[in-house]
């Protein structure tokens, strides 16, 4: 079982930091984890997988920077998602029906991160986290509990789109 850790192509440091702590490795072990993808970014120089403790606890790690294709991919092979708190990640994420933990990155644009993951997680969508708290939220399993995110409905666009055009022929 792997999870996938994405960043998007900004940098997330305190994140990317958590990684590669003993206590983070160790609650993907305890969930039976022994995969580790990351998408670190712009963060490149805090990540430092694989280190000792990943090797001594058998978990396979591998990291990138940025790829504009491919983090599908990743995220389709993984049966936990770890994502910062954009919007197109978090979505990505749970299109593809992942149990997703959304960290949302404070440092950015006035914490609009944090409304999105906040909502999503009250709706049992997501598990929300903090890097002091990941470690936690992987053992506690809640993202394992969470309710499927509904398909998109593009009738209510249609039906805007035949009203204004009906309008637009009075």
């Amino acid at each position: 079982m792997s999870v996938f850790v994405t960043v998007g192509s900004t940098g997330f440091d305190e994140l990317i930091g958590v990684l590669s702590t003993r206590e983070f490795l160790q609650s993907l072990c305890t969930r039976g984890f022994r995969g580790l993808v990351v998408q670190y970014g712009a963060s490149g120089d805090r990540f430092r997988l694989p280190n000792e403790a990943s090797e001594e606890l058998g978990i396979a790690v591998t990291g990138f920077d940025y790829a504009a294709t491919g983090t599908q991919q990743h995220m389709d092979g993984a049966e936990l998602v770890i994502t910062h708190g954009g919007a197109g990640s978090i979505l990505d994420a749970l299109r593809a029906r992942r149990p997703v933990i959304v960290v949302a990155n404070r440092r950015l644009m006035a914490d609009h991160q944090c409304e999105v993951a906040e909502e999503l997680g009250r709706a049992g969508h997501v598990v929300v986290a903090s890097s002091d708290t990941l470690a936690r939220a992987v053992v506690d399993g809640g993202f394992l509990r969470l309710g499927a995110f509904p398909n998109a409905d593009p009738r209510p666009v249609g039906e805007i789109v035949d009203e204004e055009a009906l309008l637009a022929l009075v």
